[in-house]
């Protein structure tokens, strides 16, 4: 019987933190929690280079882009910031299902940060996106969460979780 206890002890020692969530490194100074270590994948269009995070869990889909918009250091100013959130709200939202539910803009004295909520309807169920925005330097970070809009309550909360994770190292100010 104490061999069963001490192989319990040790299970429960060696098993993940309480939440399991994860910390992620990405690229350009960027890091944020998953629930577990997910993907990443990197991609190049029009000479813009977008590291791509993914992972889910058994109710949400996690991603997170982060995105070098001009190979020169510095600040986009407000007008590109503003352009290119348009311009992403409309492209997050181009589904012929999908609806705008929400948007806001997030009180922030370094970094521009906006989010959208939106839904559609896929495969017959009503699925509910979080998409959070977040502009720094020459960087777009894009930060999504979303689940089926029955299981509204977790996907708060897991949203909050997710969003209140992100971290810059501020000591890397381009």
């Amino acid at each position: 019987m104490s061999i069963l206890k001490i192989i319990l002890i040790g299970i429960l020692c060696l098993a993940p933190e309480k939440d399991g969530w994860v910390r992620i490194n990405g690229d350009n100074y960027i890091s944020f929690s998953f629930p577990s270590r997910g993907e990443r994948f990197k991609k190049e269009v029009n000479n813009m280079r977008s590291w791509i995070f993914q992972t889910k869990n058994i109710t949400c889909v996690f991603g997170a882009v982060c995105t070098q918009l001009t190979k020169e250091k510095g600040v986009l100013d407000e007008y590109t910031i503003n352009q290119l959130y348009i311009s992403m709200k409309k492209e997050s939202v181009s589904m012929p299902t999908a609806k705008l539910t929400g948007e806001k803009r997030i009180p922030n004295a370094d970094i521009d940060i906006r989010e959208i909520s939106y839904t559609i309807m896929k495969d017959g169920e009503e699925m509910t996106y979080f998409k959070r925005f977040i502009f720094r330097d020459n960087c777009m970070y894009q930060l999504t969460i979303g689940g089926k809009t029955e299981d509204l309550e977790e996907l708060n909360s897991q949203r909050d979780k997710f969003f209140n994770s992100v971290k810059f190292d501020q000591n890397t100010r381009k």
